[in-house]
């Protein structure tokens, strides 16, 4: 490459060490095509339940131990029924940094966004752009000093809100043949089935990362490598509907058992794009062109979902110290989607098309416990092992860059406080790592862990008990190529509030 001038060097410089840091986590990769997105993810269908963390395994005396541990719904002494409403949102945000290399060291710019190629330059090489003031070759100084996961640094950010009905549940305790027996039910409705993804700089083929299908073979001057530039989306809204129920049986004052049963159906509507922006002409060391160019794939429609499981459970109680188990049962997921896909290049294609997939999922395993050291406080502690590793997926349609799950290993904590006798103030945390592993990850087995913030608390009143909760959810990752690092955000809020009736 010729001499360019002092200015424009300068600007190289102040980019490296704006892309040059550190190391990996996790992401969902160049832009994953619609299959299972958003489904690993758990609603939280009870009020007091969500604001100690979800830490509720070992918990009894409440009519939630329907979702988290049948065996203590025999713990009840009367008549409850609750229903509870949510207010739910969610932003994605990404800052994608691309850092010069020797082999092309102007090409970042481009897709950074610090240069703006006119599309009278179409095909012209950029060496020649660069050495010619005639073209305009004006790069953009960077911004310097951001938080690369600040909204200031982000890319792009995304928006999604909802409010309404959550759930509705009834225990009843009984008696039967003088042993002691209580059964529960609800219905439920998640309402915050969102998946979100975009990469706007979607290159094929990544001459950064050789996890992907194409050629990435080092140009040499003789033979060249044409790299496609586009914009994916991916997006999925809709609603899952759940009924749960259960029965527990009283064995004897220290051991409890219960089964429960649930069903699960849904639909969402799903979009996929992806928009070519141009391509990269690539022929040797610093020696590349770029031009505009027209064309986009793109696929939506709707998918239904729909599974049934069981799970068995066990409760221990030893004064103030309580053991809860459960076991969720192995079983498989469907979700059979059928999508308009759209194609225009020099013309324009449409196709119907459709498919089933099903995942095969192991059982999970649950422990909590619950320590009361004095009448006022109580501590819980859960701890879930999901071996998604274990899951047997099989696709309606080729996928070669789909991954599987990886395992989980969810902890969470809560704690209440009793400050009068009809007040208790709530508090948890938990650690939610997510099911795929980065791009370029070191750790190739474990995803990165989401950060949930819970508070609330219950007031008794009007026979029953009203419950606020609040939860802050945070989770920060980013992909590592050898051309760039993207940095990835993503916080939820969700406010819930719930009554539940005493007979």
């Amino acid at each position: 490459m010729q001499r360019m001038n002092k200015n424009f060097m300068k600007r190289i410089y102040l980019l490296i060490p704006l892309l040059l840091v550190g190391s990996v986590l996790f992401a969902q990769h160049r832009g994953d095509n619609l299959s299972l997105q958003g489904l690993s993810s758990k609603n939280d269908v009870s009020v007091k339940a969500s604001a100690m963390g979800g830490a509720y395994t070992a918990v009894t005396g409440d009519m939630a131990s329907l979702f988290f541990n049948p065996a203590a719904l025999v713990k009840l002494k009367q008549i409850q029924v609750s229903v509870s409403a949510n207010y739910f949102s969610k932003q994605w945000r990404e800052n994608q940094n691309y850092r010069p290399d020797r082999y092309f060291v102007t090409l970042p710019f481009y897709l950074e966004g610090l240069y703006t190629p006119d599309p009278a330059n179409n095909g012209k090489w950029d060496y020649q752009l660069a050495q010619d003031t005639l073209y305009n070759y004006n790069v953009k100084e960077p911004e310097l000093g951001l938080d690369s996961y600040s909204e200031e640094a982000a890319d792009w950010k995304n928006d999604k809100d909802e409010m309404g009905f959550n759930s509705f549940t009834i225990a009843v305790p009984f008696e039967l043949g003088g042993q002691k027996f209580a059964a529960a039910a609800s219905f439920n409705r998640n309402n915050n089935f969102y998946d979100y993804d975009r990469n706007d700089t979607y290159l094929d083929p990544h001459i950064g990362y050789y996890g992907y299908p194409g050629d990435i073979t080092r140009v040499d001057g003789i033979h060249t490598l044409t790299m496609y530039w586009s914009r994916f989306i991916r997006e999925r809204a809709g609603a899952i509907n759940t009924i749960n129920s259960a029965l527990s049986y009283e064995l004897n004052e220290i051991i409890s058992l219960g089964a429960g049963f649930k069903t699960m159906w849904g639909e969402s509507d799903d979009l996929q794009s992806l928009t070519r922006v141009g391509s990269f002409l690539l022929s040797n060391q610093q020696r590349f062109a770029f031009s505009y160019q027209t064309a986009s794939n793109t696929k939506a429609g709707t998918s239904d979902y729909s599974s049934t499981s069981f799970n068995l459970s066990a409760l221990v109680e030893l004064n103030r110290f309580r053991i809860g188990l459960k076991v969720d049962l192995p079983y498989t997921l469907t979700r059979e989607w059928s999508y308009t896909e759209t194609k225009k290049d020099s013309m324009t294609v449409t196709n119907s098309i459709s498919g089933k997939d099903e995942v095969e999922l192991p059982a999970i395993f649950n422990i909590g416990f619950s320590f009361q050291p004095v009448d006022a406080f109580i501590i819980d502690f859960d701890y879930e092992y999901a071996p998604y590793k274990k899951a047997k997926f099989n696709l309606g349609s080729t996928d070669d860059t789909f991954q599987n799950w990886v395992n989980q290993n969810t902890i969470s904590f809560g704690v209440e406080f009793k400050a009068t006798k009809y007040l208790s103030l709530l508090a948890g945390y938990r650690s939610i790592p997510q099911t795929y592993v980065p791009d370029g990850a070191a750790i190739t087995d474990k995803g990165p862990d989401a950060n949930s913030y819970n508070c609330g608390f219950s007031v008794s009143l009007f026979f029953g008990r009203i419950d606020l909760a609040y939860e802050l959810r945070i989770l920060k990752y980013y992909d590592s190529y050898f051309s760039n690092t993207n940095y990835a955000f993503e916080k939820s809020s969700n406010i819930m509030i719930g009554y539940t009736y005493t007979f």
